[in-house]
């Protein structure tokens, strides 16, 4: 009995599994990899695709995901203590005057010209 060919999905998966178990995986290798199979899933998710040969799209969402996360392909994750907010100051009273002048100005010039 023959095997049954694999989906291209799936080829693309295994791909992924196989180059990120290895040692010395190439980082670039593998993020060109992840984001073709994440484009391709995209697509067929905007197509309405839910699963692929019984296998649901989500779970090859899930397992790029994984191997996205575990390869350190991700930004390096910001603490909310690490953000310094900076104090706000309203200090819209103080442009409003200059507004005004220059509102005015524009008025006088728009009608000068055009009278």
């Amino acid at each position: 009995m023959a095997k049954k060919e694999k989906n291209i999905i799936e080829k693309k998966w295994l791909t992924i599994k196989a180059k990120s178990k290895e040692d010395n995986y190439n980082l670039e290798e593998l993020d060109y990899l992840t984001c073709d199979l994440i484009a391709h899933l995209t697509q067929l998710t905007d197509r309405g695709v839910t699963d692929i040969d019984g296998t649901s799209i989500d779970m090859y969402k899930d397992r790029v995901w994984w191997v996205v996360e575990k390869i350190g392909l991700l930004p390096e994750y910001k603490d909310e203590e690490d953000n310094v907010e900076e104090e706000i100051i309203d200090d819209w009273e103080s442009y409003e005057d200059d507004d005004f002048d220059l509102e005015e100005e524009a008025h006088k010039a728009f009608y000068s010209e055009n009278l």
